[in-house]
């Protein structure tokens, strides 16, 4: 291999490094607009719990950041997927289609007319945002 083959193969591959990175970077502020979008309003754009609508609710929405800590150092990803997507509802989401939801993370499994995909896909977007907000901690 030339020298200049070998500086044409290393610029490939730092390009594509920058690139994949980048899309990362992307996909990642992507996930934090969703959490913005629809949690933020009850548990705060930080995951803490202190949204705009958190003082109406008759529970106060959890700290998000804290799951892991509270569940033993362990990211309880079934658990908060089961939350987001309406199979466990939390107390204060006991009607699925209040309009903080809706049927935006509704996964009916039974409509064939129904993006499946595009709704899993927004559920595992959310839950992994929530799992990169957990605090360190014993």
């Amino acid at each position: 291999m030339t020298g200049l083959c070998r500086i044409g193969l290393a610029a490939a591959v730092v390009l594509n490094v920058g690139t994949a990175a980048a899309r990362a970077g992307e996909y990642e502020d992507g996930n934090r607009k969703l959490f913005v979008e629809y949690c933020a309003v009850c548990h705060g754009e930080n995951g803490k719990g202190g949204g705009a609508a958190a003082s109406r609710l008759t529970k106060p929405p959890p700290d998000l950041t804290r799951l892991a800590r509270d569940n033993g150092g362990e990211f309880p990803l079934d658990r908060v997927t089961r939350a987001i997507d309406g199979r466990d509802l939390p107390r204060p989401h006991l009607n699925r289609d209040m309009p903080v939801w809706g049927d935006e993370f509704t996964a009916d499994y039974r409509d064939p007319f129904r993006d499946q995909y595009g709704v899993r896909i927004k559920v595992h977007r959310l839950a992994e945002y929530i799992r990169s907000i957990q605090e360190p901690g014993k």
